[in-house]
């Protein structure tokens, strides 16, 4: 059966590499078995051949020896030198070693290549200014209690009625005014100014000719390599292997243990009962959305209004002057005083036209 999510075709492909891998396994396992059944069987048989011939070897020997010694006695000519046939078996035994085995992987290079980016002109940077805050830590503060509590009451003060203070005004006095005039500067016209103007300038550098110029030529270094010398390789060694031991388990059987028990006594089982259990109702409820919006923020700048000419701004001011005020005046007033003369006929005339 496929498991859920896969197609049956995809699941027989995926099986397919399984079933080639267990028979490879399982035939490797039976050579195994096979090689360690011959070596047991060889090594026996190498066992069985070497004790004889070690035995009659060593009769010989017992009876070379007896008759070299006896030799021995009566001359030093009758000496006989045999040589001892050895026979070595070398049998190959597998050893296991670390094969290594080149596996092809993909190795990930970085490699640097130009991101162009639009940068607007001007741009903003944006500087970070340090500047202080102010965090209020609250502390416990103890306070007696009771305390006391300072109340300002408002009470009246006696002061003295005030009184005129005279103070000396010259008439009329003095009022300075800045009135703004032009200032005429001498400006010769037509006049010069001075202008920079960058201009390439010469220099003669002093050349030899001709001059030596250093090329770079390479050429083969021979480096002196001794012949070739012996490599040491470590030769497979036999290694002990531990076999497995009897060891005792001690094995728990499970014994009815058998409690003496009074009478029987009540066991109080809880029952179940029902319990009410209130389950929420959906309910429509509000969700509150941030939505971003521009707000705008008015900026002062500068508005420049267009003015024709400078005109003059007349201002009133006050100006005091003198008011005369009319005041008794003695006059001198002539009184006509009446002196009495001698009248005579022939003046009367003449006098009565002065008095009138």
């Amino acid at each position: 059966m496929a498991p859920a999510g896969l197609s049956h075709g995809h699941w027989l492909q995926l099986c397919a590499p399984a079933k080639i891998i267990v028979p490879c396994c399982l035939a490797l396992f039976v050579a195994l078995v096979t090689c360690e059944g011959t070596a047991a069987e060889d090594k026996k048989a190498e066992e069985t051949e070497i004790e004889p011939k070690e035995s009659q070897n060593v009769e010989k020997r017992g009876i070379y020896g007896s008759i070299g010694d006896y030799g021995h006695d009566f001359g030093h000519h009758h000496e006989h030198h045999e040589h001892i046939k050895t026979v070595t078996i070398e049998k190959k035994i597998p050893v296991p070693y670390t094969v290594e085995k080149h596996v092809p992987y993909t190795v990930e290079k970085k490699v640097p290549y130009e991101v162009k980016y639009d940068i607007p002109q001007p741009y903003t940077v944006e500087k970070k200014v340090p500047f202080t805050v102010k965090e209020y830590v609250k502390y416990p503060v103890h306070v007696p209690a009771p305390y006391t509590v300072e109340k300002k009451v408002p009470y009246e003060v006696p002061v003295d009625k005030p009184y005129e203070v005279k103070v000396h005004v010259p008439q009329p006095y003095t009022v300075e005014k800045k009135v703004p005039y032009e200032v005429k500067v001498h400006v010769p016209v037509p006049y010069t100014v001075e202008k920079k103007v960058p201009y390439e300038v010469k220099y003669e550098v002093p050349v030899p000719k001709p001059y030596t110029v250093i090329k770079k030529v390479p050429y083969e270094v021979k480096v002196p390599v001794d012949k070739p010398y012996k490599v040491e390789v470590e030769k497979p060694y036999p290694v002990e292997v531990k076999k497995p031991y009897p060891v005792v388990v001690e094995k728990k059987v499970p014994y009815e243990v058998k409690v003496p028990v009074d009478k029987p006594y009540k066991v109080e089982v809880e029952k179940p009962y029902p319990v009410e259990v209130k389950v929420p109702v959906p309910s429509p409820y509000i969700v509150e959305k941030k939505v971003p919006y521009t707000v705008e923020k008015p900026v002062p700048y500068e508005v420049k209004v267009p003015v024709d000419k400078p005109f003059p701004v007349y201002k009133e001011i006050k100006v005091p002057y003198i008011k005369e005020k009319p005041y008794p005046v003695k006059v001198p007033v002539h009184v006509p005083v009446h002196v009495h003369k001698e009248e005579h006929h022939h003046d009367h005339s003449f006098e009565h036209h002065d008095f009138h």
